[in-house]
């Protein structure tokens, strides 16, 4: 059971990144300029410790996806709610918000939710 825990939490985080840079990539028109790359590999792991603590803290991981629900749904959505309202914040008071378009923080957490809300439920069909 513990494995199958870590596994949807790696692929969480996963689709957390994968979000992020998908954020910067519709931001820029398909082609992000190399300062602005730089910026978007440099913040990756602060984005990705973001989301790993704040879907932790609320109990992402604790049922199984065969059972999906629209319960779980909804705590994916409160989930990356917070992570949407944090990363700005935790961005800007750290300092590291200089290279990071505003735009990528209201791009990221749509496809964030699709990704993780879409796979649990298309697990439980499958």
């Amino acid at each position: 059971m513990y494995s199958r825990r870590l596994l949807v939490f790696v692929h969480d985080l996963v689709a957390a990144a994968a979000a992020w840079m998908l954020g910067y990539w519709l931001r820029f028109n398909l082609e992000i300029p190399p300062d602005y790359a730089s910026a978007m590999v440099h913040r990756l792991p602060v984005v990705v410790g973001i989301c790993a603590v704040t879907f932790w803290a609320l109990g992402l991981y604790r049922g199984l996806w065969r059972y999906a629900s629209l319960h779980d749904i909804r705590r994916i959505l409160i989930a990356v709610g917070i992570v949407a309202l944090a990363m700005p914040a935790v961005m800007t008071l750290s300092g590291l918000g200089e290279g990071i378009p505003r735009s990528v923080y209201l791009i990221a957490p749509p496809f964030l939710a699709l990704v993780m809300g879409g796979s649990r439920l298309a697990y439980r069909g499958w």
